[in-house]
This record gives structure tokens, C-alpha cells and sequence, in this order.
């Protein structure tokens, strides 16, 4: 009789621990569902939104940046310029948003002003080309990933006036000058970079008084065409036809390295050219690749990857297109900034 009366005990603990049992297995389930829905909401978001075939949105100029770069592009060989150290710079300052490079007192006037060059993407490599030279310039650089979005993203609202306020603190802080303050900003990017270019000139709130795109700038197409979505460019063209007239200085590269999806820099050049009645001068490389008397003689960038196909000059806008059709090529456009700089920018300027 003993077992008998133990049975319904053990049938009671039996589905005791079936019903644990089930109740862990739901509860597993349940988180694994939780992660794949939350992964498949991060591949959403991630993702861009198609275009409306019926009527396509006006975005910023190549706000999405084309085909993702490289997650360390400084790692190509043309990018991997020699390391002369930081010439009379201290070392890099941290920011907010990116770094600084100070240069001496020097450069800094008596009420304050510099004058600043702010550089979108690739900001080590730049510095390797930039420091040594001496330029009297506020560096700052900015890496926030390979996909022009992501510049974009980072100076919406306030971050941009955010930005320009902090590196006038880290000025003042690092020459013990009060007021310190930016007189003249010149703007650069390369490859994803222009994202951040795109968006201040969108604002407006500050003028720029030198813009420097290196293989930068990119266009989106009209849904299933092979045309640009109409008016994308439009800030870019109003600046090149103000170059064209004195200011500001407004110097564009583009490498022949095709794009998938969207407009290379190639095209965009070509499209901005034609909205200003401009016409590019073809150029017949030397036996070195490079034609004598053009910009890219002197660069620390290899001379096979700036062989130099065409150029325009019109008052203060310089177009200069190059063979390169890989990621040297693309990399070596970064070479080219201390002989804009030296050749083209700095004189405009006066100094």
C-alpha cells in the first residue's frame, strides 16, 4: 500500500519538472527570438532606405558615401606615407569630435586668430604629410568610419558650431592665448569625408574660405538611371561658380575609379564642370607620369598613382583628375594636400 499511496507524490513532481522544464524552454526560446529580432532591427536600421521611384528624394551630395571604403585605408601602400614625426607640433590634442594639432605660438595672433584647416578622413596619414612641413596651420582631423553617412550624421544639430568651439578652447589652452578664435577656416576631405562637407555647407552658419575635395565627392543617381538625382550637386556648383569669380578657393581632385550604385568622382567633376560652361584640358602624361609644372611633382605620394589626365584652372577653381583606378590611387589623393596647400591655398591667402 506505501507505493501506492506515494504514486500521485511522484506524478506531482514529475510534471513539477515537466512544467519547469517547459517553462525554461519558452524562456530560452524567447531570448534567442529576442537577439535575431533585435539583430534584424540593427540590419535595418543600418540600412539605407530605398528610393521612392515616384519621387525621389533631393539628398545631400553623397551622403551615403558610395561603396564603403576600406575600414583602415591608411594601410595601403600609397597611404602608408613615411612617419616624419609631428615637426613643431605637440602631439594630438584630443576633441569631442576627432583631434588637434597646435602648432607653435607663432601661428597664433596677438587677438587670437589662426588660421585652421579641418580635415575629414584620414587624419593620421594627413598628419604625416602635414606636420613635417610646418605650416603655421591649427590641424584638426576627424575618422568616424568609411561611409560618408557617418560624417554627416555627426554634425547634425549643434555638433558643428560644437566642434569649432572646442578647438578654439583647445587653441587658447595650448598657446595660453585668450580668445582664441579661427579667422580663416579651410575645409578638406578625402573619399567619405565629404559627408561632413556636404553638411556645413548645408548650414552655412560659418564661410569657408578654402574647400579642398580629394576624390571626395560623389552623387547619387535617379532611380534606374544612370543621371543625377537634379539639383544634388547645387551647393558644390554654386561654390564653383564663385571660385570661378575670385572666392573662395575651391580645388577638386578625382581619381577614373568606377563606382557601384551611384556617381564617381569622375562623374560628379564632369556634371559640375558642365553646369558652369567649363571645359577640362586633356593632359599628356611625360615619361615620368607626371606632366612638369603640374601639381602632384613633389608629393609624397607615388608618381604612378598621380598620373594626371586633365585639368582646368578658372580663376579660383582647380579640377585635376588622375588615372588612378584603385585603392592607391584613391590613397595617393591624400599626398596632394601640402602642394595645394603651398601652391594654391596659402598664397590666396596671402601669406
Amino acid at each position: 500500500m506505501g507505493p501506492h499511496r506515494d504514486q500521485p507524490r511522484v506524478l506531482s513532481d514529475r510534471r513539477a519538472r515537466q512544467l519547469r522544464d517547459a517553462l525554461l524552454l519558452a524562456a530560452s526560446l524567447g531570448v534567442v527570438g529576442g537577439v535575431l529580432l533585435l539583430r534584424r532591427s540593427e540590419e535595418l536600421s543600418a540600412s539605407p532606405a530605398p528610393a521612392s521611384a515616384s519621387a525621389p528624394a533631393v539628398s545631400s551630395p553623397g551622403l551615403e558615401g558610395g561603396e564603403p571604403e576600406p575600414a583602415a585605408p591608411e594601410a595601403h601602400a600609397a597611404c602608408d606615407f613615411a612617419d616624419q614625426g609631428f615637426g613643431d607640433y605637440e602631439r594630438w590634442r584630443p576633441l569631442p569630435l576627432g583631434r588637434l594639432l597646435v602648432p607653435p605660438a607663432r601661428a597664433i595672433g596677438a587677438d587670437g586668430g589662426y588660421d585652421l584647416l579641418l580635415h575629414f578622413h584620414g587624419a593620421e596619414p594627413a598628419r604625416k604629410v602635414l606636420a613635417p612641413r610646418n605650416l603655421d596651420l591649427v590641424v584638426a582631423g576627424v575618422d568616424l568610419g568609411t561611409r560618408s553617412s557617418e560624417y554627416a550624421r555627426a554634425l547634425d544639430g549643434d555638433r558643428w558650431d560644437a566642434l569649432l568651439q572646442a578647438i578654439d578652447r583647445e587653441v587658447a589652452s595650448a598657446a595660453g592665448i585668450a580668445g582664441a578664435h579661427a579667422r580663416r577656416l579651410l575645409l578638406s576631405s578625402w573619399s567619405a569625408g565629404s559627408g561632413a562637407v556636404g553638411r556645413v555647407i548645408e548650414r552655412g552658419s560659418r564661410p569657408v574660405d578654402a574647400l579642398l575635395l580629394l576624390d571626395a565627392l560623389h552623387g547619387n543617381y535617379m532611380p534606374g538611371q544612370t543621371s543625377l538625382v537634379p539639383g544634388q550637386l547645387a551647393p558644390y556648383v554654386a561654390l564653383a561658380r564663385a571660385a570661378t569669380r575670385g572666392a573662395p578657393l575651391f580645388y577638386l581632385t578625382h581619381t577614373e575609379i568606377p563606382a557601384r550604385g551611384h556617381a564617381s568622382t569622375e562623374e560628379t567633376a564632369t556634371f559640375l564642370l558642365n553646369e558652369i560652361g567649363a571645359s577640362p584640358v586633356a593632359v599628356t602624361a611625360g615619361g615620368d607620369g607626371t606632366p612638369a609644372g603640374t601639381l602632384g611633382s613633389g608629393t609624397d605620394a607615388p608618381a604612378g598613382a598621380l598620373r594626371l589626365t586633365r585639368m582646368y584652372d578658372g580663376g579660383s577653381l582647380y579640377v585635376r583628375g588622375y588615372a588612378g583606378t584603385g585603392p592607391d590611387g584613391r590613397c595617393a589623393q591624400l599626398g596632394l594636400l601640402p602642394a595645394i596647400l603651398t601652391e594654391h591655398v596659402l598664397p590666396a591667402l596671402g601669406r
